[in-house]
């Protein structure tokens, strides 16, 4: 396991319908590890808003940035092989690898959650179409795309729709900007595994993914788990 610990929602839920249209959720099951170890998190009745807001509250204390704001909070658990993992909460990976916040501010959050760099991306495409269907792998749009001035129409773009330019923040988050536009017109000509393939090129987790088993650590995860925790 790469990455940072998981939420801890481990909850089946089964939706009951009422004549009035009405509806409840009921929890049916639960997801467990082979180990049989409860992946849900602990929860009180009456507290619920603290239980919501805990992936926050992770953020805030520094939980996807460093290791060890996370261990202090951890139980240890003794799997059927033998091997400790540590739990309490959701699933810590055997290798934390901490988010990447290069690049991420305050215009790149506004121009991505207001998806406007996936509305330029099929606009693009549209204007476009005919030159970009000539390519043959994705990998030859990339490069291609990469000789176009995209950020700087995305940047006009999002002027245009209200979020103002701010030369700093296109500065920092230029290379995120650019890659996930590059990742959505390739998926219009694509497809989704050619999206995912470029959107996740540079991709830390994916880069500590195939670290491993290129040394061949990721088929001894006994010996991943000793070397990392202690680290």
């Amino acid at each position: 396991m790469i990455g940072r610990r998981s939420f801890g929602k481990g909850l089946v839920q089964g939706q009951r319908n009422f004549p009035d249209g009405s509806a409840v959720r009921l929890t049916v099951a639960r997801y467990y590890t082979a180990s049989g170890r409860s992946i849900q998190r602990k929860y009180e009745r009456g507290r619920y808003d603290e239980y919501e807001v805990e992936a926050i509250n992770r953020y805030i204390e520094g939980d996807y940035l460093n290791v060890d704001s996370v261990s202090n909070q951890l139980i240890p658990f003794q799997t059927m092989g033998g091997r400790t993992v540590y739990g309490g909460g959701g699933i810590m990976p055997d290798i934390f690898v901490p988010r990447d916040t290069v690049g991420i501010n305050p215009y790149y959050n506004l121009v991505v959650n207001n998806r406007l760099d996936e509305q330029y991306a099929m606009i693009y495409s549209d204007m476009n179409r005919e030159k970009l269907s000539s390519f043959n792998a994705w990998q030859e749009l990339y490069r291609y795309l990469q000789q176009q001035p995209l950020l700087l129409n995305l940047v006009s773009f999002a002027d245009y729709n209200g979020i103002r330019i701010r030369p700093y923040y296109v500065q920092e988050s230029s290379e995120l900007l650019e890659n996930v536009m590059y990742a959505y017109i390739i998926r219009n000509f694509f497809g989704e595994e050619a999206f995912w393939a470029a959107y996740q090129k540079d991709d830390l987790l994916m880069k500590k993914g195939i670290e491993l088993i290129e040394t061949g650590k990721a088929a001894t995860p006994s010996i991943v788990n000793e070397e990392y925790r202690t680290n």
